[in-house]
Protein backbone atom coordinates (compact mmCIF):
# COMPACT_ATOMS: atom_id res chain seq x y z
CA UNK A 1 0.00 0.00 0.00
CA UNK A 2 2.56 2.65 0.97
CA UNK A 3 4.41 1.67 -2.15
CA UNK A 4 1.83 2.01 -4.69
CA UNK A 5 0.58 5.23 -2.97
CA UNK A 6 4.65 6.23 -3.49
CA UNK A 7 4.75 5.29 -6.79
CA UNK A 8 1.56 7.09 -7.79
CA UNK A 9 2.06 10.33 -5.54
CA UNK A 10 5.57 10.53 -7.87
CA UNK A 11 3.80 9.85 -11.21
CA UNK A 12 1.84 12.84 -10.37
CA UNK A 13 4.56 14.86 -9.33
CA UNK A 14 6.60 13.49 -12.25
CA UNK A 15 4.13 14.86 -15.12
CA UNK A 16 3.98 17.89 -13.59
CA UNK A 17 7.98 18.59 -13.70
CA UNK A 18 8.12 17.09 -16.84
CA UNK A 19 4.69 17.36 -18.81
CA UNK A 20 4.24 15.58 -22.28
CA UNK A 21 3.55 18.26 -24.50
CA UNK A 22 0.84 18.13 -26.98
CA UNK A 23 -0.24 20.44 -29.83
CA UNK A 24 -3.54 20.99 -31.42
CA UNK A 25 -4.92 22.64 -34.11
CA UNK A 26 -8.90 23.58 -34.65
CA UNK A 27 -11.39 24.26 -37.60
CA UNK A 28 -14.59 25.10 -37.93
CA UNK A 29 -14.41 21.21 -38.65
CA UNK A 30 -11.90 19.08 -37.42
CA UNK A 31 -9.34 18.81 -34.32
CA UNK A 32 -5.85 18.43 -35.41
CA UNK A 33 -3.54 16.70 -32.02
CA UNK A 34 -0.57 15.27 -31.71
CA UNK A 35 1.93 14.04 -28.66
CA UNK A 36 5.19 15.61 -28.81
CA UNK A 37 8.13 13.07 -28.54
CA UNK A 38 10.64 13.15 -25.73
CA UNK A 39 13.88 12.93 -26.56
CA UNK A 40 15.23 10.03 -28.63
CA UNK A 41 11.25 8.54 -29.13
CA UNK A 42 9.34 8.64 -32.37
CA UNK A 43 6.64 11.03 -33.29
CA UNK A 44 3.41 9.65 -32.89
CA UNK A 45 0.75 9.70 -35.33
CA UNK A 46 -1.32 12.68 -35.12
CA UNK A 47 -5.39 12.25 -33.93
CA UNK A 48 -7.45 13.86 -36.60
CA UNK A 49 -11.24 13.50 -35.51
CA UNK A 50 -14.35 16.21 -36.60
CA UNK A 51 -16.00 18.17 -33.80
CA UNK A 52 -19.25 18.09 -33.08
CA UNK A 53 -22.16 20.06 -35.52
CA UNK A 54 -22.28 23.57 -35.22
CA UNK A 55 -19.88 24.32 -32.41
CA UNK A 56 -17.30 26.23 -33.98
CA UNK A 57 -17.95 28.70 -37.39
CA UNK A 58 -15.44 31.11 -38.66
CA UNK A 59 -13.25 30.67 -36.20
CA UNK A 60 -15.26 30.97 -33.10
CA UNK A 61 -16.28 28.67 -30.40
CA UNK A 62 -20.68 28.66 -30.09
CA UNK A 63 -20.85 26.29 -27.70
CA UNK A 64 -18.14 26.78 -24.90
CA UNK A 65 -19.34 24.32 -22.80
CA UNK A 66 -20.08 21.75 -25.40
CA UNK A 67 -16.39 22.26 -27.35
CA UNK A 68 -14.62 22.44 -23.93
CA UNK A 69 -16.21 19.03 -22.76
CA UNK A 70 -15.63 17.41 -26.21
CA UNK A 71 -11.63 18.55 -25.65
CA UNK A 72 -11.33 17.50 -22.60
CA UNK A 73 -13.11 14.14 -23.06
CA UNK A 74 -10.29 13.55 -26.23
CA UNK A 75 -7.23 14.21 -24.26
CA UNK A 76 -8.94 12.20 -21.37
CA UNK A 77 -9.43 9.16 -23.76
CA UNK A 78 -5.98 9.37 -25.14
CA UNK A 79 -4.27 9.87 -21.35
CA UNK A 80 -3.00 13.43 -21.81
CA UNK A 81 -5.81 15.67 -19.86
CA UNK A 82 -2.70 16.16 -17.98
CA UNK A 83 -0.46 17.12 -20.88
CA UNK A 84 0.39 20.57 -20.88
CA UNK A 85 -1.28 21.87 -24.24
CA UNK A 86 -0.16 24.48 -27.30
CA UNK A 87 -2.44 25.22 -29.25
CA UNK A 88 -3.40 27.13 -32.54
CA UNK A 89 -5.87 29.63 -32.79
CA UNK A 90 -8.02 29.65 -35.96
CA UNK A 91 -7.08 31.58 -38.99
CA UNK A 92 -10.72 33.63 -39.49
CA UNK A 93 -10.37 35.01 -35.74
CA UNK A 94 -6.87 36.51 -36.47
CA UNK A 95 -5.36 39.46 -38.25
CA UNK A 96 -2.00 40.10 -39.37
CA UNK A 97 -0.31 43.29 -40.63
CA UNK A 98 2.93 43.94 -41.73
CA UNK A 99 3.86 47.72 -40.83
CA UNK A 100 6.95 50.44 -41.42
CA UNK A 101 8.36 51.26 -37.78
CA UNK A 102 7.92 53.95 -36.76
CA UNK A 103 4.63 54.78 -37.93
CA UNK A 104 4.28 57.98 -39.69
CA UNK A 105 2.32 59.76 -37.13
CA UNK A 106 4.85 58.67 -34.93
CA UNK A 107 7.00 61.46 -33.28
CA UNK A 108 10.14 59.13 -32.99
CA UNK A 109 12.71 59.94 -35.50
CA UNK A 110 15.84 57.43 -35.10
CA UNK A 111 15.99 54.52 -37.44
CA UNK A 112 13.41 51.63 -37.07
CA UNK A 113 15.34 49.38 -34.76
CA UNK A 114 17.03 51.91 -32.82
CA UNK A 115 13.97 53.54 -32.19
CA UNK A 116 11.88 50.16 -31.12
CA UNK A 117 9.73 51.14 -28.01
CA UNK A 118 9.22 49.10 -24.74
CA UNK A 119 5.86 48.82 -25.52
CA UNK A 120 4.78 48.82 -29.33
CA UNK A 121 1.38 47.38 -28.20
CA UNK A 122 0.59 50.13 -26.21
CA UNK A 123 1.74 53.22 -28.63
CA UNK A 124 0.36 51.41 -31.57
CA UNK A 125 -2.87 52.19 -29.59
CA UNK A 126 -2.21 55.45 -29.01
CA UNK A 127 -1.01 56.58 -32.78
CA UNK A 128 -4.46 54.71 -33.80
CA UNK A 129 -3.41 53.43 -37.39
CA UNK A 130 -5.96 51.87 -40.03
CA UNK A 131 -4.93 48.88 -39.81
CA UNK A 132 -8.15 47.60 -41.47
CA UNK A 133 -9.85 45.43 -38.47
CA UNK A 134 -12.96 44.44 -37.92
CA UNK A 135 -12.42 45.90 -34.44
CA UNK A 136 -10.89 48.93 -32.72
CA UNK A 137 -7.50 48.66 -31.52
CA UNK A 138 -8.68 48.75 -27.44
CA UNK A 139 -11.17 45.89 -28.34
CA UNK A 140 -8.34 43.91 -29.52
CA UNK A 141 -5.17 41.61 -28.30
CA UNK A 142 -2.13 43.16 -29.66
CA UNK A 143 0.97 41.92 -30.00
CA UNK A 144 3.53 43.71 -31.99
CA UNK A 145 7.31 42.17 -33.05
CA UNK A 146 10.23 43.21 -35.20
CA UNK A 147 11.17 42.25 -38.49
CA UNK A 148 13.53 42.90 -40.98
CA UNK A 149 12.41 42.19 -44.48
CA UNK A 150 12.51 45.01 -47.05
CA UNK A 151 10.55 47.98 -46.00
CA UNK A 152 8.72 46.16 -43.21
CA UNK A 153 9.83 46.34 -39.87
CA UNK A 154 6.87 45.33 -37.53
CA UNK A 155 4.21 42.45 -37.95
CA UNK A 156 1.53 42.59 -35.98
CA UNK A 157 -1.29 40.11 -34.79
CA UNK A 158 -4.50 40.84 -33.67
CA UNK A 159 -7.47 39.15 -31.89
CA UNK A 160 -10.77 40.44 -30.32
CA UNK A 161 -10.31 40.14 -27.08
CA UNK A 162 -13.92 38.74 -26.55
CA UNK A 163 -12.99 36.22 -29.22
CA UNK A 164 -10.02 35.32 -27.02
CA UNK A 165 -11.72 35.31 -23.87
CA UNK A 166 -14.22 32.81 -25.38
CA UNK A 167 -11.47 30.70 -26.54
CA UNK A 168 -9.61 30.88 -23.00
CA UNK A 169 -13.18 29.53 -21.67
CA UNK A 170 -13.24 26.63 -23.71
CA UNK A 171 -10.18 25.27 -22.78
CA UNK A 172 -10.86 26.45 -18.88
CA UNK A 173 -13.75 24.04 -19.35
CA UNK A 174 -11.84 21.13 -20.72
CA UNK A 175 -10.01 21.28 -17.51
CA UNK A 176 -6.43 21.18 -19.22
CA UNK A 177 -2.75 23.01 -19.07
CA UNK A 178 -2.90 25.30 -21.84
CA UNK A 179 0.96 26.44 -22.45
CA UNK A 180 0.34 28.82 -24.98
CA UNK A 181 -2.54 29.94 -27.75
CA UNK A 182 -0.45 30.44 -31.00
CA UNK A 183 -2.66 32.89 -34.00
CA UNK A 184 -2.89 30.20 -37.45
CA UNK A 185 -0.48 32.13 -39.53
CA UNK A 186 2.19 32.49 -37.36
CA UNK A 187 2.08 29.06 -36.46
CA UNK A 188 2.13 27.98 -40.33
CA UNK A 189 5.33 30.98 -40.82
CA UNK A 190 6.91 29.03 -38.09
CA UNK A 191 6.78 25.55 -39.94
CA UNK A 192 7.27 26.98 -42.87
CA UNK A 193 10.34 29.17 -42.15
CA UNK A 194 13.35 26.99 -43.38
CA UNK A 195 12.43 27.63 -47.00
CA UNK A 196 11.19 31.33 -46.02
CA UNK A 197 14.70 31.66 -44.70
CA UNK A 198 16.21 29.63 -48.36
CA UNK A 199 14.38 32.17 -50.61
CA UNK A 200 16.42 34.67 -51.75
CA UNK A 201 15.02 38.71 -51.85
CA UNK A 202 13.97 38.50 -55.00
CA UNK A 203 11.41 35.28 -54.82
CA UNK A 204 8.28 35.16 -53.70
CA UNK A 205 7.15 32.10 -51.52
CA UNK A 206 3.27 31.34 -51.74
CA UNK A 207 1.41 28.62 -49.92
CA UNK A 208 -2.25 27.58 -50.94
CA UNK A 209 -3.74 26.07 -47.44
CA UNK A 210 -7.46 23.82 -48.00
CA UNK A 211 -10.10 24.58 -46.07
CA UNK A 212 -13.53 24.13 -45.96
CA UNK A 213 -15.14 24.71 -49.74
CA UNK A 214 -12.31 27.00 -50.11
CA UNK A 215 -8.00 27.70 -50.35
CA UNK A 216 -6.04 29.95 -48.45
CA UNK A 217 -3.48 32.00 -50.63
CA UNK A 218 -0.32 33.55 -48.59
CA UNK A 219 2.85 35.28 -49.74
CA UNK A 220 5.73 35.68 -48.22
CA UNK A 221 8.87 37.91 -49.66
CA UNK A 222 12.35 37.81 -47.32
CA UNK A 223 10.25 36.13 -44.67
CA UNK A 224 7.85 38.95 -44.52
CA UNK A 225 4.14 38.29 -45.25
CA UNK A 226 3.48 40.40 -48.47
CA UNK A 227 -0.02 38.87 -49.78
CA UNK A 228 -3.02 37.13 -48.46
CA UNK A 229 -6.34 35.32 -50.05
CA UNK A 230 -9.14 33.47 -49.66
CA UNK A 231 -9.98 31.42 -52.88
CA UNK A 232 -13.13 30.65 -52.77
CA UNK A 233 -15.85 28.49 -54.78
CA UNK A 234 -15.13 25.20 -56.73
CA UNK A 235 -12.05 24.04 -58.03
CA UNK A 236 -12.28 25.59 -61.59
CA UNK A 237 -12.73 28.87 -59.60
CA UNK A 238 -9.74 28.16 -57.48
CA UNK A 239 -7.89 28.43 -60.40
CA UNK A 240 -8.87 31.23 -62.11
CA UNK A 241 -8.50 32.79 -58.85
CA UNK A 242 -5.42 32.10 -58.13
CA UNK A 243 -4.15 32.80 -61.51
CA UNK A 244 -5.28 36.17 -61.26
CA UNK A 245 -3.71 36.30 -57.74
CA UNK A 246 -0.09 35.13 -59.39
CA UNK A 247 -0.65 38.21 -62.34
CA UNK A 248 -1.29 40.84 -59.78
CA UNK A 249 2.35 39.87 -57.75
CA UNK A 250 4.02 39.24 -60.37
CA UNK A 251 2.63 43.04 -61.83
CA UNK A 252 3.03 44.43 -58.32
CA UNK A 253 6.64 43.18 -57.73
CA UNK A 254 8.08 43.98 -60.91
CA UNK A 255 8.13 40.59 -62.85
CA UNK A 256 7.07 40.92 -66.02
CA UNK A 257 8.63 42.75 -68.84
CA UNK A 258 12.16 43.35 -70.08
CA UNK A 259 14.02 44.03 -67.03
CA UNK A 260 11.67 41.23 -65.16
CA UNK A 261 13.70 39.58 -62.62
CA UNK A 262 12.84 37.38 -59.51
CA UNK A 263 10.35 34.02 -59.39
CA UNK A 264 7.27 32.30 -57.51
CA UNK A 265 7.55 29.46 -55.39
CA UNK A 266 4.26 27.92 -54.98
CA UNK A 267 3.55 25.23 -52.09
CA UNK A 268 0.35 23.22 -51.24
CA UNK A 269 -0.40 21.72 -48.46
CA UNK A 270 -2.04 18.62 -47.53
CA UNK A 271 -5.71 18.77 -46.85
CA UNK A 272 -7.38 17.76 -50.52
CA UNK A 273 -8.62 14.86 -51.67
CA UNK A 274 -6.78 12.58 -53.61
CA UNK A 275 -8.64 14.17 -57.09
CA UNK A 276 -8.27 17.51 -56.15
CA UNK A 277 -5.33 17.46 -55.41
CA UNK A 278 -4.20 16.14 -59.10
CA UNK A 279 -6.97 18.55 -60.42
CA UNK A 280 -5.17 21.39 -59.03
CA UNK A 281 -1.49 20.94 -60.03
CA UNK A 282 -2.94 20.23 -63.60
CA UNK A 283 -4.22 23.43 -63.97
CA UNK A 284 -2.17 25.26 -61.61
CA UNK A 285 -0.69 28.36 -64.00
CA UNK A 286 2.66 27.35 -62.47
CA UNK A 287 4.41 24.19 -61.05
CA UNK A 288 2.90 23.09 -57.82
CA UNK A 289 4.88 21.46 -55.00
CA UNK A 290 3.49 19.29 -52.26
CA UNK A 291 4.44 20.28 -49.01
CA UNK A 292 6.05 18.14 -46.63
CA UNK A 293 4.88 18.35 -42.86
CA UNK A 294 8.00 16.04 -41.34
CA UNK A 295 5.42 13.77 -39.84
CA UNK A 296 3.30 16.22 -38.09
CA UNK A 297 -0.48 16.39 -38.02
CA UNK A 298 -0.29 19.33 -40.51
CA UNK A 299 2.24 22.57 -41.00
CA UNK A 300 0.43 24.54 -38.03
CA UNK A 301 1.10 21.48 -35.80
CA UNK A 302 4.48 21.52 -37.39
CA UNK A 303 5.21 25.19 -36.45
CA UNK A 304 3.76 24.11 -32.64
CA UNK A 305 6.37 21.70 -32.47
CA UNK A 306 9.39 23.90 -33.63
CA UNK A 307 8.67 26.55 -31.24
CA UNK A 308 8.29 23.76 -28.17
CA UNK A 309 11.83 22.85 -29.35
CA UNK A 310 10.91 19.73 -30.89
CA UNK A 311 12.37 18.69 -34.07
Amino acid sequence: MVVARLQEEWQTLRSELFPTKVVLDLSDLVLTAQRLPKANQPLDAPWIVPLPAATCRGGRPLQTEALGDFIGDLLLSYGEIKALLSVVLPAPACYWRALQWPLAASPLSAGPLSAWPLEPARQLRELQPDLGLPFALEQGWLDVMPVQGGDVDALVVAIERQLLADWLEVFNIAGVRLGRLVPAQVAWMVGLQERLLAADSSTLVGLLLPEPQALRLLVWRSGVPLYERLLSGELEQWLGQLEACLRFLRWQQGMEGMLARGSIELLLAAGLAAGQQERLQLGCPQPLELLDSGGYGNLALRGLALLEGAR
